[in-house]
């Protein structure tokens, strides 16, 4: 049964709470970097692209669309997104053109009309997502260990089973920028996801809300210029999130860890959501063995 947008932001929060409150979340975060780490530095340059909020968006959506409807187009996928402020057109186009030249989307003309181009993810961008969300979900298994994490990234059919899920949620608008105040300060920006993990994570190792971090090697680890992380430092100065003092040593706030907590125990129950229903799924194959 599909649940209502209401409903599946209550659902989320719910396990967002219960994330936030394990002992074992903060060691979930340390490994989600580890592992995101090894993925980003294959190819910086575009995973710092993607980690920018809207184009995250538009890739999950492409998928979520291509696994939620037979024949998928890319006038689908423009139709999504039409209207609404996060891209405009020409972007979005840019965009597509951006995915198709990189090979990670295949495009041709529909057989029945040449005027319709279907699209599929090509095996790279597959293996790309599969990676990407091994780098939570490997990292939830400390945080339901009764879930056979491996077994389920194991599954021929995981990708499609996943997003019959996860997609609901990015078919139905319901995104951290707008779950998550202030958390656009990051997540807005090119590698933003990286930079607020960097930060959490150093703030967790050095257990202290004072971090001996230049932006220079923050700069560095992100594949961005120093000048792209003191702009997104300023701005969230600015609101309150932390204080600087000579690119050198950073205090976190109260406030940047209230927002850090929610936005990485939220990204956690989004990836949960998909992976319960893959767990269900397999569960049912497995009983089904004779």
């Amino acid at each position: 049964m599909s649940l209502s947008r209401f409903q599946l932001q209550f659902h989320l929060e719910k396990q967002a709470n219960n994330i936030r409150q394990s002992a074992a979340f903060h060691t979930a975060i340390v490994k989600h970097g580890e592992l995101l780490r090894e993925t980003y530095k294959k190819h910086p340059l575009f995973y710092k692209i993607i980690f920018r909020n809207s184009r995250f968006i538009i890739c999950s959506t492409i998928l979520s669309i291509y696994y939620h409807q037979p024949a998928a187009a890319l006038k689908d996928i423009k139709a999504f997104f039409k209207g609404k402020n996060m891209i405009s057109e020409n972007s979005l186009d840019s965009f597509l053109f951006f995915l198709r030249v990189g090979r990670r989307l295949e495009v041709k003309p529909c057989e029945h009309d040449k005027r319709q181009l279907r699209y599929k993810p090509t095996p790279h961008a597959l293996a790309e997502t599969q990676a990407l969300i091994a780098s939570m979900a490997r990292p939830y298994q400390a945080l339901a260990p009764q879930m056979p994490i491996a077994a389920l990234l194991a599954a021929p059919d995981f990708l499609p089973t996943f997003f019959a899920a996860y997609g609901q949620l990015m078919l139905k608008e319901i995104y951290l920028i707008d779950l998550v105040q202030q958390s656009g300060l990051f997540i807005s920006k090119d590698a933003g996801h990286m930079v607020l993990l960097m930060l959490f994570i150093e703030s967790i190792r050095q257990d202290s809300p004072f971090l001996l971090l230049s932006s220079a090697k923050i700069a560095k680890s992100c594949s961005v210029s120093r000048a792209h992380v003191n702009r997104i430092l300023q701005a969230a100065e600015k609101s309150g999130l932390l204080t600087t003092t000579n690119n050198v040593v950073i205090e976190l706030n109260s406030s940047f860890f209230i927002m850090a907590e929610r936005y990485f125990s939220l990204y956690f129950a989004m990836v949960e959501f998909g992976l319960e229903h893959v767990w269900q799924n397999w569960q049912e194959g497995q009983t089904a063995k004779p």
